[in-house]
């Protein structure tokens, strides 16, 4: 499945960029949507089979919120 993911900073957008590379995982930046970004301005799509996994492997502190890139679904919401 595909995963929109909105950054609370920029570094947070660095972070899983060197994460996604390291781990040899497909992703794209781009701009976030407007309607969807308070903070950092840029986002990040990924495709992964198991959302739950990939979460737990990861540092989520700059992370605001994952969603369902086609439906805009939240599927993760980080305060």
């Amino acid at each position: 499945m595909k995963y929109l993911v909105i950054f609370h900073t920029f570094s947070g957008v660095l972070y899983l960029e060197k994460y996604m590379k390291k781990h040899g995982l497909q992703y794209e930046t781009m701009p976030a949507p407007r309607e969807l970004s308070i903070d950092c301005g840029v986002s990040l799509i990924f495709t992964h089979d198991n959302l739950e996994e990939f979460i737990e492997s990861i540092n989520t502190e700059n992370i605001h919120r994952i969603y369902i890139e086609e439906s805009k679904h939240l599927v993760f919401e980080n305060n």
